[in-house]
């Protein structure tokens, strides 16, 4: 995985000087897709430099690698065929996608290209600071750890990358406790001062081997059959999954080893199998979290049946998006037993929602459709911020909502869509 400046064509050749390939013989099948794209400021439409970029396995939530974009905004990487997902974090601008939104996932083809540009906005902090240093363990660089600082109910993070440097970015002036996150190892603990406008170098973490427990549980599955679905264990203050803390089940078990002492999130199904977790039983339960401080510790939970999307939507074995016409798009679902509404949500492939979803903290349905409606014509209320672009990819979800006399608002939700399913790319 190289930036900018490889070629596919440059692999195939060197392999051919190698095993002396003739003319008579056909050329290798290429082992690799390219994903490409640029970085622009929505604002104004300029490219955008110094923009940190990370590769995740959008099967596995674990990063791959970590690169700053150049001052034309461009990214390109040769990668395995495959899904992956982006996260992209730069000083002064919202880090894409917004905090708690799920990334958009990327197919790569073998032989093919994926142009995939992002835009990033100016951020709502003005002259925000930003933490920086090295992530290190016996004085050796360690990539791939995510690094989170916290003050009070405010927490930001950043990753690690190849040499182990991180950034923190938009910080609200303070004072901040700084610790990273990695399967297998417990960090020190630093507290940095904040002021505003600038970066506080030279922080350093270490990472120490030891003092890991193993968790494990049963996943109980409600109103829909049973599967095997993917676990993870996620940052309590970002909820982001923590690098190699994640692991499939068995007969309904998981387990997952080398998870260091300390408090996380317990989250299932990632991946497109149906399911989801279920918000009426994290309503009834609370948020399934998990505190580790010896060699094995339980935390069992339950997911429940997502809604089926009908059309249009990616396969569910791939996350290649299916290629539709912005004119008079119509979103259809299938019905969902226990569904009293559903709310519907369009976003872009920054994370931003551009048609519907929900308002002031998930509490306002901004538009809510009745059990009976099974589908939808994209801005059929006029409320869209912005159409849909030609060339650009979005994601579609439907949210269920079942009415509840007991509760503050008088409804919850039960059950959502797959976060990676619905994926569009408007075509002319």
């Amino acid at each position: 995985m190289r930036l900018l400046a490889n070629h596919m064509t440059t692999g195939i050749l060197v392999l051919c000087l190698l095993a002396g390939c003739s003319n008579d013989e056909p050329a290798a099948p290429p082992a690799t897709g390219v994903l490409t794209g640029r970085v622009t400021n929505a604002a104004s439409s300029s490219p955008l430099g110094f923009v940190r970029i990370t590769l995740f396995d959008a099967l596995t939530n674990n990063p791959i690698v970590t690169f700053t974009t150049i001052g034309d905004g461009a990214f390109r990487f040769d990668l395995p065929p495959g899904s992956y997902y982006v996260r992209l974090a730069r000083q002064g601008f919202e880090p894409v996608p917004p905090r708690d939104i799920p990334p958009l996932p990327i197919t790569v083809i073998a032989g093919a290209g994926s142009d995939n540009s992002f835009q990033m906005f100016p951020s709502s902090l003005p002259n925000g600071g930003a933490i920086s240093g090295k992530v290190t363990s016996g004085g050796k660089a360690m990539p791939g750890v995510l690094v989170v600082a916290e003050s009070g109910t405010t927490s930001l993070s950043g990753l690690s990358d190849q040499a182990g440097d991180y950034f923190v970015y938009n910080l609200v002036p303070g004072t901040y406790s700084v610790k990273a996150w990695v399967a297998g190892y417990s960090s020190t603990i630093d507290t940095v001062a904040v002021a505003p406008g600038t970066e506080q170098t030279g922080v350093t973490l270490s990472l120490t081997a030891g003092q890991v427990g193993t968790v494990s549980g049963h996943i109980t599955f409600l109103a829909t059959t049973n599967t095997e679905v993917d676990v993870a264990l996620l940052n309590p203050a970002t909820h982001e999954v923590v690098p190699g803390l994640n692991a499939g089940t068995s007969g309904g078990n998981y387990s997952i080893p080398n998870v260091p002492f300390g408090t996380y999130l317990a989250r299932a199904t990632y991946r497109n199998d149906g399911k989801v977790m279920d918000p009426d039983w994290i309503i009834k339960n609370g948020e399934p979290y998990v505190s580790v401080a010896a060699a094995a510790m339980a935390r069992d939970f339950s997911v429940t049946g997502g809604v089926t999307l009908a059309s249009p939507t990616n396969i569910a074995a791939s996350t290649q998006p299916v290629d539709v016409g912005a004119h008079g798009l119509v979103f259809a679902w299938s019905q969902y037993a226990s569904a009293d509404n559903y709310v519907i949500e369009v976003t872009d492939q920054s994370g931003r929602v551009i048609w519907g979803g929900f308002g002031d903290n998930w509490t306002v349905r901004k538009i809510l459709l009745p059990k009976t409606q099974l589908s939808c014509t994209f801005n059929s209320d006029s409320t869209a911020i912005e159409p849909l672009v030609v060339g650009k990819v979005y994601r579609w979800k439907i949210y269920v909502s079942k009415n509840d006399s007991q509760e503050p608002l008088g409804w919850k939700l039960v059950s959502t869509s797959e976060d990676q399913q619905g994926l569009i790319k408007i075509v002319p």
